[in-house]
């Protein structure tokens, strides 16, 4: 199962006045903490392959204990933050696995590229 499908996201292609974008919304209507998710919304492709380096660089380096909480530059208006082994978005109690994240990631990237 794909990590948008397990969080109940959808990433969809819409045209206005010839101009193709890409939306990135829940599936259920309900509104729960998966709703942080929407934060990809305002990911192009370089923004998303900005945060995937960031996520990746946490993921690939043993994180030492007495690491601070890395927050990512690749948003002005929304605050995400590694924390490892935890993604926090805008502060919210809700978390989210780093690993989980990048898989997101991933998805995004492949389908703004496709």
């Amino acid at each position: 199962m794909s990590k948008k499908d397990q969080y109940g996201l959808e990433f969809l292609k819409v045209t206005t006045n010839g101009e193709i974008g890409f939306q990135c919304i829940w599936k259920n209507g309900i509104v729960d903490e998966n709703n942080l998710l929407l934060f990809l919304n305002y990911l192009n492709i370089s923004r998303t392959e900005f945060l995937l380096q960031e996520v990746n660089y946490y993921l690939n380096t043993v994180p030492d204990p007495d690491w601070e909480p890395y927050d990512s530059l690749v948003l002005e208006h929304i605050d995400l933050q590694i924390n490892y082994p935890e993604f926090i978005i805008d502060g919210q109690p809700a978390t989210f696995p780093v690993a989980d994240i990048r898989d997101l990631l991933q998805e995004w990237l492949g389908f703004l590229q496709s």
